[in-house]
């Protein structure tokens, strides 16, 4: 499977070579990303160990939208090429929650907060399959296909901790390597530009680390050029799954995650 993993990778990035890559243009997007996390958690608990079962993540009081960076740089024609992509999730909260079941060292009935953070590094390779050209209200309007793969590493790390009396805390640290299979589709009339990305890696395409099961990633942006400037304003949307499951200090984990919410950036082209 790993050799099918790898032949798959090589025939999606071999279009490297292909024509918008012969006179790239750099497109530099810094964004502001307005996400929460979401989803469920579980891990086990000790004397004897018990397996706990899932909880939400509001039970640590995480359930609010933080305000996080990320940077985009693409290379190529503006729509096919390379990109690729830095995020930092960072989401501390001054809420808590009151544990349902025991996680780790944190007990039922505990009151607790999470801090959560995450590096995340996307790099992708996307080829122009189809550019339609037509008309609405006597404007131009272009339609594009692309396909190719991303891969994607990721680093999280989970820290919840008793807020009363404070003397118990617990740590979870996952990471993982994942090869998506990736599509685009742009709509561009005038000086608006509509853009949907969606990538799915089944369990097959888990390289390394404790990222299990199908993941999917879709985004929305909605952008907004400037006339007669190489600048442009946007909105988007993003929603991301990961599971994961390991081992945290001898407490086995499994989690089933949501990252989601939105994006205001702009681009700069060089």
């Amino acid at each position: 499977m790993r050799t099918l993993v790898l032949v798959l990778a090589a025939t999606l990035f071999s279009g490297c070579t292909s024509t918008v890559l012969m006179e790239p243009a750099i497109h530099v997007s810094p964004y502001l990303a307005l996400y929460q996390l979401r989803g469920n958690t579980k891990m086990q608990s000790e004397e004897p160990v018990v397996d706990n079962p899932q909880q939400e993540l509001r039970s640590f009081g995480q359930d609010r939208h933080r305000e996080d960076v990320g940077l985009r740089a693409d290379i190529g024609d503006g729509f096919g090429g390379i990109r690729a992509e830095y995020y930092r999730l960072d989401m501390d909260t001054s809420r808590t929650g009151e544990l349902q079941h025991d996680w780790g060292r944190l007990l039922q009935g505990d009151m607790v907060s999470i801090y959560a953070e995450m590096d995340e590094l996307r790099v992708g390779y996307l080829e122009p399959l189809a550019d339609i050209r037509t008309e609405y209200r006597n404007e131009e309007l272009r339609i594009q296909f692309a396909s190719g793969g991303v891969f994607a590493t990721r680093s999280m790390t989970l820290n919840g901790r008793e807020e009363t009396p404070g003397t118990r805390s617990q740590d979870l640290e996952m990471d993982g390597d994942v090869l998506y299979l990736a599509a685009r589709a742009r709509a561009t009339w005038m000086q608006f530009a509509f853009d949907l990305d969606y990538a799915i890696a089944p369990e097959e395409l888990v390289l390394s680390g404790d990222i299990e099961d199908f993941s999917q990633d879709i985004e929305a942006r909605l952008s907004y050029q400037l006339p007669q400037r190489d600048i442009s304003f946007f909105a988007g949307m993003r929603y991301s799954t990961i599971s994961a499951s390991g081992d945290a200090n001898g407490f086995k984990y499994s989690n089933e995650m949501t990252i989601d919410g939105f994006q205001l950036g702009f681009t700069v082209t060089f």
